[in-house]
């Protein structure tokens, strides 16, 4: 029916088209209903050689159906590439489901399972390796006999010939196959195993040896290798780039779960070697650092801190330590352990000002009897100037 819309057609509604539309017809109002897209859930795509046919399938039920009539040019391809036309016009079409997420592409063409990693390619192809770079893949040989999918479309349609089959990703697999290996070792998966076959755990349940949460989510045993390979796959890869720790976390969690999964993603993506050398640093730079004058006679200008955690010797626990910035000369005065802004002053009248007069400049850190409205005030009616220094560091 398609070549009557050429406007060079004559139009001519032969036996054929209106059997054609017919079928169209019947297609539309009976079974398979289209289910809506699981992402963690195989994908098929069939084709021929003849016309695009390609139908989106998870678990033998259709997400999607498409198919269009191979151009005069098109007729024209060499089968492999019959076969990557097709591949690449289901993936073009379908890319909001399936580019974020990795996956096999199995053929019954030898060439094409090899086409990715070929020397030498036309223009055509070269076109074609590029848009495919955008997805997450592994094309893989497949022996026809074994596509039943392929063989199921093949008796509808005489002329098909050629078949691709899109498949799962790799989780899927062996992944699964590797956590239902785990299961019985992680002790805490076993207690939630045992709390559903109690009826006790609304938001897990078992399906197939396997554990699930909500969201219909994987529950990954304990176990580093595969947690991390986990990770990997959502951070270190190509359709990953090396994302955010947010970013990351919300690719693992869309289809798996264990406890603090995210310290382990964060974890991952802060000590990635990449990230570390590639990345852009968004936090403000320090500033330069800016050394303190040089008074010009003793005491001057003096520096204070606290020792604490020293065992307590009757109501003593902690030293105030005082050093003269230009002699480097050193006063150690024994305080309270928990001594207040106010002590603090009183002994450092009696020891420091008693003796050596009243500084003009006094450094310290940020310690809140430093900051207090106490020390700030007293010595602001004295004439001595606060200044602070960052923390272990007067």
């Amino acid at each position: 029916m398609t070549d009557l819309l050429k406007k060079t057609e004559t139009w001519n509604w032969t036996p054929q088209c209106q059997e054609s539309f017919d079928r169209l017809k019947r297609a539309m109002v009976i079974d398979p209903v289209l289910a809506l897209p699981d992402m963690t859930k195989p994908f098929v795509v069939e084709t021929s050689d003849f016309a695009l046919g390609g139908v989106l399938m998870q678990d033998g039920h259709p997400v999607a159906f498409e198919s269009r009539k191979l151009k005069d040019v098109e007729r024209r391809y060499l089968v492999h590439e019959k076969e990557l036309l097709a591949v690449v016009h289901c993936l073009r079409l379908w890319r909001h489901y399936l580019l974020g997420s990795p996956f096999m592409v199995k053929t019954d063409n030898t060439a094409v399972s090899h086409f990715m990693t070929q020397p030498k390619l036309t223009s055509r192809q070269t076109h074609w390796q590029e848009l495919l770079s955008e997805f997450y893949f592994v094309l893989e040989y497949r022996d026809g006999s074994s596509n039943h999918v392929a063989d199921a479309l093949r008796a509808d349609l005489a002329s098909l010939g050629s078949v691709a089959a899109l498949s799962s990703s790799i989780v899927a697999t062996s992944i699964r196959d590797r956590a239902r290996e785990l299961l019985p070792k992680d002790s805490a998966a076993q207690d939630l195993v045992h709390l559903v076959e109690q009826g006790k755990a609304r938001q897990f349940w078992l399906e197939d040896g396997l554990l699930m949460t909500k969201g219909n989510r994987l529950y990954v045993p304990k176990d580093g290798d595969l947690m991390k390979s986990l990770i990997s796959e959502c951070h270190d890869t190509l359709w990953a780039r090396h994302q955010g720790e947010e970013r990351t976390y919300a690719l693992v969690q869309r289809a798996y779960f264990w406890p603090q999964m995210q310290d382990d993603v964060e974890t991952y993506v802060r000590t990635c070697l990449i990230c570390q050398q590639d990345k852009a640093d968004h936090q403000k730079k320090a500033g330069l650092l800016q050394p303190l004058p040089i008074p010009t006679r003793p005491w001057e200008s003096v520096s204070m801190d606290y020792i604490s955690g020293l065992p307590k010797v009757g109501d003593l626990g902690s030293i105030i330590v005082v050093v003269d910035r230009l002699s480097k000369y050193a006063t150690f005065i024994a305080a309270p352990k928990h001594v207040t802004a106010e002590g603090t002053a009183h002994l450092f009248f009696k020891h420091i000002v008693k003796y050596w007069g009243l500084p003009k400049d006094i450094v310290s850190d940020w310690d809140s009897r430093f900051t207090g409205v106490f020390w700030t005030e007293l010595f602001k009616i004295l004439g001595s100037k606060l200044s602070m220094s960052s923390s272990y560091h007067p």
